[in-house]
């Protein structure tokens, strides 16, 4: 006769419980009216959009076209240690933690006849779609956000202000 002990009983029970947990969630998945992706798709043309129906998505095309006509004033929605090592040329920091408190001395700088381009950096960065909105809800009309915009704007070799440059 075998004894087994609390920790065998351990080892075996916890990958069981485990397994059990997982294949419950995965059918509630299933049954569930909106279902939740299984794997997410990294890759850095992940599609994002805005909850404002007054922000676009703009793209690196689009907003150099818009830089190079001098039609456009970017901001950069990065914490400022981000964008005091590297940012768009001519950008205006206004990180989104701090807009409530920053966005006014802000946009008094901007011309109201400019598109507003809000950015942050990564394929999941969201940090520019929320202050697109919030720019939006505060009244502004004309903004967009560049989904990936630091990276993007580097990978396309565009004009950029560094500590360097």
């Amino acid at each position: 006769m075998r004894m087994t002990t609390p920790f065998t009983n351990a080892l075996w029970q916890i990958p069981a419980i485990f397994l059990i947990s997982a294949g419950i969630a995965f059918g509630f998945n299933q049954v569930r009216g909106k279902t939740l992706p299984l794997f997410c798709p990294w890759s850095q043309g992940v599609s994002h959009t805005a909850s404002s129906e007054n922000v676009s998505i703009i793209s690196v095309d689009e907003a150099a076209a818009l830089f190079y006509a001098d039609q456009t004033v970017f901001i950069d929605a990065r914490p400022e240690s981000f964008y005091n090592q590297g940012h768009i040329r001519g950008a205006f920091s206004l990180p989104f933690q701090e807009a409530e408190e920053k966005c006014f001395e802000i946009m008094e700088k901007i011309s109201p006849d400019k598109h507003i381009i809000t950015y942050c950096d990564g394929a999941t960065c969201d940090l520019c779609d929320k202050l697109a909105v919030f720019l939006c809800d505060l009244g502004c009309e004309n903004v967009s956000a560049l989904i990936n915009g630091w990276t993007v704007w580097n990978q396309y070799n565009l004009p950029v202000d560094t500590p360097n440059s």
